[in-house]
């Protein structure tokens, strides 16, 4: 029995076989013909990874969608065709041109130092391989499970999860990568445990066929467990599979805790597919809609595109509201082709600071959202505001979208509900002073504000220490947003990560937050754990709003 620790990447448990993917070489004995053939060889095959992309689309869901649709852009890459088309030309053949092209890129991928800039090298490495396999006539990547078993690589690449039958694929882990990589987000979405960044001294020792015990959320993968280590597992499993069962009643619940005090759970989703899921768990709505994903193509999409793509997740939602946060462009979400490098990208031109930055793009998307506004209860936040300034002159970017829409006939709801999101320490210190200025809502997004507050990068491993969610300062900082909004009489929700914590969730509740946006996959167990908060119980009890060792209490307010 050996234990290895690796980064939590998809949360699950669970034991079974390792399969090692045997990794296609590259081509051997291939026949070169004449550079205008190739070329003609290599565009045919990029038209049929296109088509290949485009019906894996048809099944994808959420982010799935997102990453192949990012992918597809990849083969329209103008610097990717011509690198090719170049090696060509010198008298290589196709194949060999797009392997050597991929190899440059990828390269150049890893050596950024963005983390999520990294991680696109393995969709350049997907991408890649499935042409390279059209023109060797080889079939694209499949992966034939003979059996529900977990996949052990160095690096998974998003086609290996999404070519395996359903419920053959049981978790994942790899030697390398990280929670930002797109195998990682699918995985996520999909409910597949995965734990990457172990290491090369676990892949040496994973044999094909070897039982694996992966207990995601703690990071734990147990080669060869011992007996008394199975059966212990075997119990876990079946304890969680009786309470999923009993947690399904939940669906339909209206959300209360047992003093009867009412708390509006919403998701956060990326489009349309993200949403029906959320609603048919029991979301309330969607408290947050990341609209960025609209740009993983590496290209800004008109406005007529933004508006149908908001009005189907209005459609989704069934009449339930949706809140869209504007571009959120930055940092770990750099966008090819808008992004700019940056030497402190955190602290950088990120969020609403990119958007009045790059002022006819924030246009077109406020014309877009003004629009679909018209169709269903749409609200639209800032994210990234640092102070009134910055609420000020997003919204006359707002009124200068609204005097065009106005100019050209087109209808919008003219009473659109505009917020903003705290995240920034100087956005809760001034809550008040943007509430007075006509912020319609406040959004709470704890994985900023905490980073900020605690001066903790939270993509860095050496300093998690000091990423603290529960930190006093943090909750100070939540409290005065609270009291801010309770004066001006406008609503709060946080949507953090942290609030898809169980016991997290509970203390915002005790500190009187009402309203929590939640991963879907999370919702029904935040909602337990909800349902069983007396909180009229626990102000009657001795001690009531007293922290630990003396630090602020969760219910404290300056």
């Amino acid at each position: 029995m050996q234990k290895y620790k690796g980064t939590f990447a998809s949360e699950g448990l669970v034991m079974g076989p390792v399969y090692r993917p045997e990794r296609q070489t590259m081509g051997l004995g291939r026949v070169v013909h004449g550079p205008s053939q190739e070329r003609a060889l290599f565009d045919a095959a990029v038209v049929l990874a296109k088509d290949e992309l485009r019906q894996l689309q048809q099944k994808a869901v959420g982010e799935q969608k997102d990453i192949l649709r990012f992918q597809h852009a990849l083969l329209e890459d103008r610097t990717l065709i011509d690198e090719v088309g170049d090696y060509i030309a010198v008298g290589a053949d196709s194949a060999a041109a797009v392997e050597r092209a991929a190899s440059i890129f990828t390269h150049t991928l890893e050596n950024v130092d963005d983390a999520y800039i990294r991680e696109r090298s393995a969709d350049v490495v997907d991408v890649c391989r499935r042409v390279v396999d059209i023109l060797d006539g080889r079939p694209r990547g499949k992966l034939e499970l003979t059996r529900p078993s977990i996949i052990v690589a160095d690096q998974v690449l998003p086609s290996d999860i999404l070519s395996v039958e359903p419920g053959m694929l049981l978790g994942i882990v790899t030697s390398s990568g990280s929670i930002q990589s797109h195998a990682s987000i699918i995985a996520g979405v999909m409910g597949i445990p995965a734990v990457v960044g172990l290491g090369s001294a676990f892949l040496d020792a994973a044999m094909d066929g070897a039982t694996l015990l992966l207990d995601a959320e703690a990071g734990d993968v147990v080669l060869e467990p011992d007996r008394a280590l199975q059966a212990e597992v075997r119990g876990r499993l079946h304890r969680q599979q009786e309470r999923a069962e009993e947690m399904g009643w939940l669906r339909n619940a209206p959300c209360r805790t047992k003093d009867g005090t009412a708390v509006s759970l919403l998701a956060n989703c990326s489009g349309p597919q993200d949403i029906e899921a959320a609603v048919q768990t029991g979301a309330e709505g969607v408290g947050l809609l990341r609209s960025e994903f609209l740009l993983m193509k590496g290209q800004f999409p008109d406005e007529e595109e933004q508006y149908r793509f908001y009005v189907d997740c209005l459609r989704a939602a069934a009449g339930r509201p949706v809140t869209v946060r504007t571009f959120d462009i930055g940092a770990d979400k750099a966008v090819d082709g808008l992004s700019e490098p940056e030497p402190n990208p955190a602290l950088g031109l990120r969020g609403l600071r990119f958007c009045l930055s790059r002022p006819e793009l924030f246009h077109t998307q406020l014309c877009a959202l003004l629009r679909a506004s018209a169709q269903g209860p749409l609200r639209v936040m800032f994210p990234m505001v640092g102070g009134v300034e910055d609420w000020r002159e997003a919204m006359a970017c707002v009124a200068t979208a609204r005097a065009a829409l106005r100019t050209r006939g087109a209808a919008f709801d003219e009473r659109l509900l505009f917020g903003s999101m705290i995240e920034i320490p100087s956005a809760a210190l001034t809550a008040g002073e943007i509430a007075a200025h006509g912020c319609g809502f406040f959004s709470i997004g704890t994985n900023d504000l905490v980073q900020y507050t605690q001066g903790a990068d939270r993509m860095a491993p050496g300093v998690a220490r000091y990423y603290r969610e529960d930190g006093p300062a943090v909750r100070i900082l939540i409290g005065m947003t609270l009291d801010a909004a309770q004066r001006a009489g406008i609503p709060v929700c946080i949507c953090g990560q942290t609030a898809s914590d169980p016991a997290l969730a509970a203390a915002y509740v005790r500190q009187g937050l009402r309203s929590l946006s939640v991963t879907g996959n999370r919702l029904l167990k935040v909602k337990n754990e909800l349902m069983n908060l007396d909180l009229a119980a626990e102000a009657d009890a001795p001690g009531a709003g007293l922290g630990q060792a003396g630090t602020v209490s969760p219910g404290a307010r300056l």
